[in-house]
């Protein structure tokens, strides 16, 4: 697993995201996101959790999207309120 804290990611959508932290689970990496604004140097408190799965022999990220899973990586990378 590479470590990717601290880096940007860049979306398909062109939107850029600072990875805040990472997990693995099942045997694939979660990315719990910051959105970062044009400028790089400061975020818009857009928050999401991001997957890296392969496609079509291309690593490739998505939004989670399914409101149970965020629930569950949030809570598995320690975000989850208290």
């Amino acid at each position: 697993m590479i470590n990717r804290i601290n880096q940007l990611m860049t979306l398909a959508d062109g939107k850029k995201y600072a990875v805040v932290k990472q997990a693995i689970y099942k045997n694939e990496n979660y990315y719990a996101v910051v959105r970062v604004n044009e400028d790089e140097q400061s975020i818009n408190e857009e928050y999401a959790i991001l997957h890296e799965l392969m496609y079509n022999d291309q690593m490739c990220i998505e939004k989670v999207e399914d409101p149970e899973m965020i629930k569950f990586i949030s809570k598995y990378l320690g975000l989850d309120e208290k």
